[in-house]
């Protein structure tokens, strides 16, 4: 709090770049919510904070109503017998932003045993009409992870992995055991979402993905710290680590942690975390330089995607250039 009234007393960051960032990143949710100190309100002009009181109220709205279509879409799975997992959006903004309305979603992740996967699309295609891959489901659960359609108005995405590489092999049998319930407010009621750690592992590689692509935003990197100042005292970092190390993840997971507690300045505020990395990951992250150096050296992605997958750089190299052109003709 101190550091945000020091800065902003000195025009560091500038209201008008602030204003356009906030945008740009989809932070106007939470801010909203996190800017009440009066310190903070005697600097911020009453504009700018109508503004995101404003992005508050309307994400609130359009989260009434997905979550209303969420319950719906619960309970027609229940019916069946059938269940799925819950991937960001509402519960990872209720779990770590304490309010689903904090965060900005506009789709329905699910996610759905690769065993159950083909039997779920079948069935989503014939009661909602969500696109079937059909016969060529075996071919695409290899090279990625999930299909996407607009049903109605709801946008869903159905997962059958969290993430699809020949360099790491996350225990998807361990994601689905590890799930755990989560109340929603209002209509949303009672889901399945992924434990702490899977919930972290995604949001990490779903970083890492938007940093190799220049895609990033800032709301991703709000994700994860949060959920790291959330689970910090609490978590088994050397059962995460070894756990991380197993699925050959570690590479990418140590590099994006150290990347958020540099961005967020937050040592002091993850000492166990930081002690963790201190003892058993790099010094520097990668993720940091890249963002900093591939828009002037677009060449620099390869280099940054390639050394951070544990598998030779010319068998991940084959797979990507491999599997994108396909991904796209079967999705």
């Amino acid at each position: 709090m101190d550091a945000a009234v020091h800065g902003l007393s000195h025009g560091v960051p500038g209201i008008t770049e602030l204003a356009h960032f906030t945008a740009t990143h989809q932070l106007g949710p939470v801010l909203s919510r996190r800017t009440n100190h009066p310190a903070l309100q005697a600097i911020l002009p009453e504009p700018l904070r109508q503004t995101w009181q404003d992005a508050y109220v309307k994400q609130w709205l359009a989260g009434e109503k997905m979550l209303g279509q969420l319950h719906r879409l619960q309970q027609a799975f229940s019916k069946r017998g059938k269940q799925f997992v819950l991937l960001k959006g509402p519960g990872l903004a209720q779990g770590f932003y304490g309010d689903p309305a904090q965060r900005k979603y506009e789709d329905i992740d699910l996610y759905v045993p690769a065993r159950l996967a083909r039997p779920t699309l079948r069935w989503l295609n014939k009661e909602l009409k969500f696109p079937n891959s059909g016969l060529f489901h075996p071919l695409l659960a290899h090279i990625t992870h999930a299909k996407s359609a607009i049903v109605g108005e709801l946008g869903i995405d159905l997962h059958w992995a969290l993430r699809v590489h020949p360099s790491f092999s996350i225990d998807e049998a361990r994601v689905w055991q590890t799930r755990q319930s989560l109340d929603l407010p209002g209509p949303g009621g009672q889901v399945n979402v992924m434990s702490n750690e899977y919930t972290l592992v995604l949001t990490l590689l779903e970083i890492f993905d938007d940093i190799s692509r220049l895609e990033y935003s800032a709301k991703g990197f709000v994700d994860a710290f949060l959920i790291l100042h959330t689970i910090d005292s609490t978590m088994d970092w050397p059962g995460f680590i070894e756990q991380i190390k197993t699925e050959r993840l570690d590479p990418i997971i140590f590099d994006v942690m150290i990347m958020i507690v540099e961005l967020f300045n937050a040592r002091d505020l993850l000492p166990a975390l930081t002690a963790n990395l201190e003892q058993h990951g790099p010094t520097e992250s990668q993720s940091l330089k890249i963002m900093l150096a591939a828009a002037s050296r677009p060449d620099v992605l390869w280099s940054y995607r390639l050394s951070l997958y544990d598998a030779p750089r010319l068998f991940s190299l084959i797979h990507l250039l491999f599997s994108a052109p396909l991904r796209m003709l079967l999705m």
